[in-house]
């Protein structure tokens, strides 16, 4: 009796053993798995969707993208982005600051965001050859390129921005004024930096305030 009871309580034990066994591997698993789930879903989402909720943000709002460009303004080695809107009803006759410039500084698993509408003009339906032109990017500086015309003088201007490693900001860098006469016999060029206009953050950028503290 003695040896069948001893028998009966070994195989007990031993099946609560294997049963505990199972079920902290089902759980280390499931742990696990679901970890790497939702942890690459969090990263993707906040990645890729981020920015495509403020591209639809834009686009609800009658906007189109005019520029979209990678970059690595920090030089972390993440991708960062530079977008350009421009209403997609461009006025006939007027050059008007309504095209927003939005930068995303790649983080881990979002972004800082830099916006501003002060910087370019939209180019206007009846001279597409005025206004914005072109984005230009090198390392940690990004220059925007516009064309504007003056009776026989046309102009071009270029705003230069630069991402400073040391504060971790985007500052005006400087800005040219291209000056070009159909002769080409009095074409000029002039220059302004932070000498002029201290240090200008790129949010605080205005393109009308700069070009008033020019002229007078």
């Amino acid at each position: 009796m003695k040896n069948k009871f001893f028998l009966k309580i070994m195989i007990l034990m031993l099946c609560l053993i294997s049963c505990n066994d199972k079920k902290e591997k089902v759980v280390d698993i499931k742990e696990k798995d679901s970890k790497e789930i939702v942890g690459d879903t969090l990263t993707i989402n906040k990645t890729k969707d981020y920015i495509k909720d403020y591209k639809a943000k834009y686009t609800s709002k009658k906007y189109n993208i005019r520029v979209e460009k990678d970059c690595d303004l920090n030089m972390d080695g993440q991708i960062d982005k530079i977008i350009v809107f421009e209403p997609s009803e461009i006025a006939n006759n007027k050059l008007t600051k309504k095209s927003p410039v939005c930068i995303f500084i790649k983080k881990e698993n979002n972004y800082d965001i830099y916006e501003n509408k002060n910087i370019i003009y939209t180019s206007f339906f009846n001279s597409m050859a005025e206004g914005f032109q072109d984005l230009v990017i090198k390392d940690n500086y990004f220059t925007f390129e516009e064309n504007n015309q003056a009776g026989d003088v046309r102009g071009n201007d270029y705003i230069t921005f630069k991402y400073d490693l040391k504060s971790n900001e985007i500052l005006l860098h400087k800005y040219s004024i291209e000056l070009i006469s159909i002769d080409g016999e009095n074409d000029k060029t002039f220059t302004y930096d932070k000498k002029v206009f201290g240090s200008i953050f790129f949010n605080d950028f205005d393109i009308d305030k700069i070009k008033q503290k020019i002229n007078n």
